[in-house]
């Protein structure tokens, strides 16, 4: 995560329907159809019929065919009655609903209007728990089957809603079509507790729509009809959202060639900005500022399109910086770059790669005491500390993991850590990677640009790891801490749907590996990660200023996954497990926990923070002066250079073991 120092004001009395909308997804039974007590007498006809009588009809309501058919064959074999298979059943309650439909099935009020208003200029969806030819049938009974873009239906997804296959499925349909259709800017529209889940779960903006105040939505904004005022005026005013055109981040990755004494840089910045590449002795540099002192070397970039190369033979041995220098100014975040060395005096970390060039062979003892796994934000691959590199080199040649998904790797910095280590690698994209002593295999999958996926062949087994980056922005702590904002317009900002979404991502992809054989669902699974959001089990009644439910969290506890360190350290205001940020003030940013480990298949034996405010199990580390500690005092961002611990975030280990 980037510090934003930004303490971000909501205006609560403004409604949560958004000036503008990138698609729209709609349910349809009992949102668009009306077809909800349709759909209740076939169940109580099929409940009759096997000589049972239902009391809480109104329990299956938005239920999936084949969940509720399953529902039925426990409830008639607890009575002690004959009970069919559950294929046939859901065969049984499909025929009866759909004679009903044929017959009665009407559209709900306003609803043709409301997608006739949309459809003329958004991509329209629906995402059904019906299976395909019962949803057919229903969207061509009521007449909007000619307006929709596309359509998913529950024979289509590995899930039924809650999960939220079925909108994920949705947006990718649409995306197919409209490229610019995101989770964060479209809205869903839902009128059950299970859909809504489902949507918010997928990382879209939900409207609800029930007048039963009975039936809890968990959604942004509610409505009792789609013919109330603020609804109508809503689908006639809004806009197609307009994707953002952003400038290129201003960045250099370079390396230096000892053998003919030549860095070579990439430099990616506006075409606006007069950019130059300028080298500094790396004493001399500071955090996001020039150096007082004149450059040793410099050359100024006139493409982005083209590779610069500064010879350097003039340079006496120590180490260097280079910094992209744009408009005169280091641009923030990207201005401390790259280091390197010239002649004899080379970092730590390229004489550890050399030490040891064969992969780490566990002990005896360590595969008792189970698989030691670390997650790690590397924070511009450690390129914000001085000796960045050499100072991850030296933590895990001293604190050894047998597995570490790590994040913000900034292109090659994973790649130089593992080979260092003599270790081996598995990295999708710019972003994040796996490394380990044990062998790996890398899985494709459309996360590459947050997250990788791969396999782990340990000793105890192969265990699938994702190491995972999701979005930063719209930090939620940020309002989530005024008790004056209620958690549904923190939950509502787009920072905050788009991490959700990413995630809902990564499950689906988890589902399809599994269903494709490349990976076993009885392997065991880690997902970790900077996931730049706190989890809900620390957001209790009493331990904040509200009690929010984050849905990352709350979306891997219900598909089974475990948070490894809340499952040792139960206690939260005993041990907050803080990993956002040990190096910056408390006055200027919330403290919280957003790195983390979850298991599926796994138990967590003994896990911990490194680094962070409260150490907890981890050892104490000095600094490369031996004299500041990592975690309590610390340096603190901006004098941060010499820290021996080369990020801003805590990292959490944990030693996991599985049968």
């Amino acid at each position: 995560m980037q510090a934003q120092f930004l303490n971000t004001c909501i205006d609560v009395s403004v409604s949560l329907l958004p000036d503008a909308a990138s698609a729209i997804i709609f349910d349809c039974d009992g949102l668009l159809a009306d077809t909800e007590d349709l759909w209740l007498r076939a169940v109580d006809a099929c409940a009759n019929a096997h000589g049972t009588t239902l009391t809480d009809l109104a329990g299956f309501r938005g239920g999936a065919i084949d969940d509720v058919a399953a529902r039925l064959v426990t409830i008639f074999e607890a009575a002690g009655l004959p009970a069919p298979m559950v294929g046939e059943l859901a065969e049984s309650l499909s025929e009866e609903f759909q004679a009903l439909i044929a017959q009665e099935a009407i559209a709900m009020p306003g609803a043709v209007a409301l997608v006739s208003e949309l459809a003329a200029r958004f991509p329209v969806a629906v995402a059904s728990n019906s299976p395909r030819a019962l949803l057919d049938q229903i969207l061509e009974r009521i007449g909007v089957h000619t307006l929709i873009t596309c359509s998913v239906a529950r024979d289509e997804v590995s899930a039924a809603k809650p999960a939220p296959d079925l909108y994920v499925a949705a947006l990718r349909k649409l995306r197919e079509l409209a490229p610019s259709v995101n989770a964060e800017t479209a809205v869903a529209f839902e009128d059950s507790a299970v859909g809504a889940l489902a949507a918010t779960s997928a990382g879209l903006l939900v409207v609800g729509v029930n007048a039963d105040p009975a039936v809890v939505l968990g959604c942004h904004v509610r409505h009792n009809t789609l013919l109330e005022e603020e609804l109508v005026d809503w689908a006639l005013n809004v806009e197609r959202d307009k994707p953002k055109h952003f400038e290129p981040s201003a960045l250099a990755v370079g390396s230096f060639d000892a053998a003919t004494s030549t860095l070579t840089v990439q430099c990616t910045f506006s075409a606006e900005q007069a950019a130059r590449v300028q080298v500094y002795a790396q004493k001399d540099c500071r955090w996001n500022e020039l150096p007082e002192s004149p450059p040793v070397a410099a050359a100024s970039a006139l493409t982005d399109r083209e590779s610069l190369s500064l010879d350097l033979a003039h340079l006496p041995d120590g180490a260097y910086r280079f910094l992209l220098v744009t408009d005169g100014l280091v641009p923030e975040w990207n201005g401390r770059t790259g280091e390197f060395a010239v002649g004899t005096n080379v970092c730590v970390a390229q004489a550890a790669a050399s030490e040891m060039a064969a992969p780490a062979v566990p002990s005896p003892k360590m595969l008792e005491q189970g698989v030691a796994a670390m997650t790690w934000n590397l924070w511009f691959g450690g390129c914000h500390s001085n000796d960045g590199h050499a100072k991850q080199v030296a933590y895990l040649q001293e604190f050894p993991h047998s597995i570490v998904a790590l994040q913000e790797c900034f292109g090659a910095h994973g790649r130089q850590l593992a080979a260092a280590m003599g270790w081996n690698i598995a990295q999708q994209g710019h972003d994040t990677a796996v490394i380990s002593p044990y062998p790996l295999s890398l899985h494709h999958t459309e996360t590459d640009s947050f997250a990788t996926c791969a396999t782990v062949f340990t000793p105890k087994g192969a265990v699938t790891v994702w190491s995972v980056h999701l979005w930063h922005a719209d930090y939620g702590p940020y309002t989530a801490d005024d008790a004056r904002i209620p958690a549904r317009y923190t939950l509502a900002s787009r920072g905050e749907r788009r991490r959700t979404a990413q995630l809902s991502e990564i499950l689906s992809e988890q589902g399809r590996l599994e269903s494709e054989g490349i990976v076993s669902a009885q392997d065991p699974i880690l997902i970790m990660g900077d996931f730049n959001v706190p989890s809900h089990l620390d957001w209790k009644p009493g331990h904040r200023a509200n009690s929010v439910e984050w849905p990352a969290s709350r979306m891997l506890e219900i598909a089974g996954y475990a948070d490894a360190f809340r499952v040792v350290h139960p206690d939260v205001d005993a041990v907050p497990g803080h990993t956002w940020s040990p190096i910056i003030p408390a006055g200027e940013e919330p403290r919280d926990r957003i790195d983390f480990i979850f298991s599926r298949g796994a138990r967590a034996l003994e896990a911990f923070t490194v680094a962070a405010e409260i150490v907890g199990a981890a050892p104490p580390i000095l600094s490369a002066k031996g004299k500041q500690r990592v975690g309590p005092g610390a340096d603190i961002l901006g004098h941060h250079l010499e820290n021996a611990w080369p990020t801003d975030h805590a990292a959490v280990a944990a030693r996991l073991a599985w049968k």
